[in-house]
């Protein structure tokens, strides 16, 4: 698998940012994963819509999910132009109920995760947890060519989490939390010290820190994480091709 960062700060992005959103590309097809705010202006440079193979949003929060109108923008236009045959899929949790109003429409197929489901999208074994936010949220495990891709998103610590990290090659771990920054209430997230000790744990390869408060103290984030994690620690690079 490739992956892509196309965003990843947490609630509001730094000038020039943007909010969660990763783009998986196994060979056989591509996956969205989370479309914060101003992905869909990031993601324009990498794919077009039609050839995204599925939208997966981790949890409803504006900034996970901003753009998701834009994108239905893209691919209705790319359905009237004969550029995409088949609707864009979106895959989300069915609640907060009221963010998905505007959802359905002929160029969206809408399903909700179901936990106890794995699903085969372009190739690659999707499989997700409930995590521990403030509204429904899910963490996602993506396996293809015996590599393993898992993405916490929003959660405090939560131990279920460690087994769905398990060996892990690249865990995209939350570390909301920073002391010192004004960013997050904190309800719902972690900091770098936990994410470093649910990597320890589950024994993964490398972690990424994600979600990241724009007035956070970075350097401060990496060695909280190190000091839990003996594996390799890195901030989000987003002009880096990521090899899984």
């Amino acid at each position: 698998m490739r992956m892509q960062i196309m965003g990843f700060w947490g609630g509001f992005p730094r000038e020039g940012g943007a909010t969660a959103g990763y783009l998986i590309d196994t060979g056989q097809g591509k996956i969205l994963l989370d479309c914060g705010s101003r992905v869909a202006s990031r993601l324009a440079g990498y794919a077009s819509v039609e050839q995204l193979d599925a939208v997966l949003l981790s949890h409803l929060h504006y900034d996970h999910m901003a753009d998701l109108g834009v994108l239905q923008y893209a691919a209705a236009s790319a359905g009237r132009n004969g550029r995409m045959r088949r609707p864009l899929a979106l895959y989300a949790p069915g609640d907060p109920s009221g963010m998905l109003l505007h959802w359905d429409g002929a160029y969206t197929e809408r399903h909700q995760i179901d936990e106890g489901r794995a699903l085969e999208i372009a190739g690659a074994k999707i499989e997700w947890i409930p995590v521990r936010h403030t509204v429904p949220c899910y963490a996602v495990r993506i396996a293809f060519g015996g590599k393993v891709l898992v993405y916490s998103a929003d959660t405090a610590y939560c131990e279920p989490l460690i087994e769905l990290a398990r060996e892990a090659d690249i865990f995209l771990c939350e570390a909301t939390i920073c002391e010192g920054s004004g960013h997050s209430t904190g309800a719902g997230h972690m900091d770098a010290r936990q994410a470093g000790m649910i990597a320890q744990q589950a024994g993964v390869k490398k972690m990424v820190l994600v979600h990241l408060p724009g007035d956070g103290d970075f350097e401060r984030m990496l060695k909280e994480a190190s000091a839990h994690f003996t594996g390799k620690v890195e901030l989000p690079d987003l002009l880096r091709t990521y090899v899984v």
